[in-house]
């Protein structure tokens, strides 16, 4: 199991910014289209003054069954781990939600994961990760609007970006690709367990840096 602890923190930054990060870097059919990401995180660093914030990636995977309200994610629940090369099958049964055991199956793409809507009208469904042994999963992506009979069918690349924004509320819906410079990007697979990462902003050309300590 792959744990990642990443610390994010500024001093006397000189100005208000709020970081989105989040995992919009997939190869994925449909991306903005029938699969969005979420605002994973967003975190506030004030002007004035010593600011941190951390986050935890962990490379337990899991499906969610998403509820969705003005673009933003409003539940995940059920919930069901997941590894690479299973599958499994979401129902409903007396108005409640449920996702079989997953299993490994030799019909899922190498390196994919897949959960199959068997539930009898179009569902929200999301992938995400469990951050810590025993918690509820943080959804990442979510796919809508998933027919019965239909798959999501998926890898997870655990990339994580991050942008220097005005208005993104945390677990929300990205619609579009982001249209502010990135100030962040790393592939949290190849990152020591702990990292800390200083934000700083230069006065002279208005640029925000997101650089390793």
């Amino acid at each position: 199991m792959i744990v990642k602890t990443l610390n994010f923190e500024s001093k006397d930054l000189g100005i208000d910014v709020n970081l989105l990060l989040t995992f919009d870097d997939q190869s994925i059919p449909g991306l903005y289209k029938t699969c969005h990401p979420s605002a994973f995180a967003v975190r506030k660093f004030g002007s004035d003054g010593q600011y941190r914030s951390s986050i935890v990636y962990r490379s337990q995977l899991a499906f969610t069954k998403v509820v969705v309200s003005r673009d933003v994610i409003q539940s995940a629940s059920p919930a069901v781990p997941v590894d690479v090369g299973q599958s499994t099958i979401l129902t409903k049964e007396g108005g409640t939600f449920h996702f079989s055991h997953p299993k490994t199956d030799p019909s899922v793409p190498k390196g994919n994961i897949q959960c199959t809507n068997n539930a009898p009208f179009k569902e929200d469904i999301g992938v995400g990760f469990i951050e810590k042994e025993g918690g509820v999963p943080k959804t990442t992506l979510v796919w809508s609007g998933i027919g019965h009979g239909h798959k999501v069918d998926t890898q997870f690349t655990p990339i994580l970006r991050g942008y220097i924004v005005a208005d993104y509320e945390e677990n929300s819906l990205i619609k579009g690709q982001v249209e502010f410079d990135r100030s962040f990007e790393q592939n949290l697979a190849d990152l020591e367990d702990e990292t800390t990462w200083e934000i700083t902003y230069d006065h002279s050309t208005g640029a925000t840096s997101i650089d390793k300590k």
